[in-house]
Order: structure tokens, then sequence, then C-alpha cells
């Protein structure tokens, strides 16, 4: 996809403000495989201690069982985990955006020289310029690209002919293989060469409404999830790290084990100190 194409709130633009989060819970970044990669691997790693140390404490919290739950939660290849189904809501939201970004493309592409080209005829017949000369073909939104291959497949069919104006080459140049990208158009296999099934402009839009919805539904699930086990697993190590200092079996134990916060997230280091001023000559 072209790099300059922003499309309605997906890329550029401010992003939207949102209230800060509460200071004992982690901020977890935009990818959410890493998210809940990082905080397996913390949970792993806590049950893996607690379990070696539960004869001497056992956090008063939850019980081994319920971190092997926790554990089974974020295990994305357990079937109907809640990490397997946030990330699958993802993808399929991922993938309903590209195929519609991609039809929008098409239209964008075709739009461009096709709207060239009945400038080329307005010019040789001024009659066509009152409504050639509103057509456009400079959108780099959804909105406005879809309302740009509008206006110009009504001028196509209305002013130009249909079908009967075909100034490019190429069969997905003309005038239906334009208006498919909008209405859609069935499967003919005996067609030569075959014609594949073609989903309406509509349907994927749709698509991908739906999709965002439930990946919207399922992120603000895991996400609160995500927050509570994370609160949870700087509780216990807090909790632990307090009982067993540096130095005993058990203290050096839980501190080389477990990831904290600080090693998935570390802070901003410093900025570089200035250069050193040149010495000024002696005079």
């Amino acid at each position: 996809m072209d790099a300059g194409l922003k499309l309605d709130g997906f890329a550029g633009g401010p992003s939207p403000s949102t209230p800060p989060l509460p200071d004992y819970l982690i901020r977890m970044p935009a990818d959410l495989n890493t998210s809940i990669d990082f905080l397996k691997e913390r949970v792993d790693k806590t049950l893996t201690v607690q379990t070696q140390i539960a004869a001497t404490w056992l956090w008063r919290h939850k019980t081994l069982a319920q971190w092997e739950q926790v554990s089974s939660d974020l295990d994305k290849t357990v079937p109907g985990s809640l990490a397997q189904v946030a990330i699958a809501a993802q993808t399929s939201f991922n993938a309903a955006t590209g195929a519609l970004d991609t039809r929008l493309q098409r239209i964008h592409e075709i739009t461009v020289p096709i709207v060239e080209s009945m400038r080329t005829e307005a010019d040789r017949n001024t009659e066509l310029k009152p409504v050639v000369n509103d057509l456009s073909g400079r959108g780099n939104a959804r909105g406005v690209i879809e309302d740009e291959g509008t206006a110009l497949l009504s001028a196509w069919e209305l002013e130009f002919g249909g079908a009967a104006f075909a100034p490019a080459p190429g069969n997905d140049m003309t005038y239906d293989s334009f208006n498919a990208l909008f209405v859609g158009r069935a499967a003919n296999p005996n067609a030569t060469p075959p014609v594949t099934a073609l989903p309406s402009l509509r349907t994927l839009k749709r698509g991908q409404s739906d999709a965002a919805t439930v990946q919207r539904r399922e992120a603000g699930r895991v996400g609160k999830r995500l927050a509570l086990i994370e609160k949870d697993c700087q509780d216990w190590y807090a909790e632990a790290t307090r009982y067993f200092p540096v130095g005993t079996e058990i203290g050096d134990l839980i501190r080389g084990e477990i990831p904290t916060t600080s090693d998935y997230n570390p802070p901003t280091p410093p900025p570089p100190a200035p250069p050193t001023p040149p010495t000024p000559p002696t005079p």
C-alpha cells in the first residue's frame, strides 16, 4: 500500500487522549502479543518459584492452582483461552482492514488515470467540463477515496457511455471492472479466463467494522485482565522480597528467576552529557 495513504484514524492525525493508568499498574505497549508473552513468562516464573518455596512460604492471595489457571489463560496455544481469543480477534481485524484498504487502494489507482483521461476529453468537448471539473483523484483517506471513486463511476456511466469509454489499457481499467470494485461480482468458473467472486465494497466495510467491534471488546477484556494479573505479580514479588532479603537462598532465587517491570520496560536512559567546550587559548 502507498506509504502516503492515510486511512481515517488508522494512520496520521493526533492520537486520542486517554486518562492515565493508576501508578501501580504497568503500562503495556500497543503490541498485544508482546504484552501477553512477557506476562506469561512472569507468571510461569512466579509459579515455578512459588512451587519451590511453598513449604517455606505461600502467598495468601493465590494458591498454586490459581497461578496455574492464570498461566493457562495466558497460553495462546490453549483453545478458548483469554490470550487466544484476544489474538484471534486482533488477527481478524488486521485481515479485514487489509482487505478493505487493498480494495480502496485499487479504486484510487484507477480513479487517478481515468479522471485525467476524462479531463483530456473535456478539453475537446467543453460540455463535459461542468461534470469533469468536480472529479478528483487526490484523496488519501478511506471516505474521500470512496467518494471520489463513486463520483467517477457516476460520470463514467452517465456522461461517458459506461463501458464504451475505455481509454486505458488493461481489463481491470474498464467501467465494468471498476463498477465491480463497488458492487462486487459473482464467480464464473466457465468464463475464459475464469472469473473469481469479488465481495462488494459495502461487504468489506461492514466486515471491517464488525471485526473492529470484536477486537475492541476483546482488547478491553484482555487489557483489564492483564493489568490485574500484573498487579498480582508485582504484589507477590514485593512481599516475597520483603521476607527474603538479598543474600538468602530464597531471596536470591526470587530475584534471579523472576522478570520484573524494569526488565520488561526499562527506564529511558538519560541523555548524553554535552561535549566539553574547548579550552580557550592562553593569552
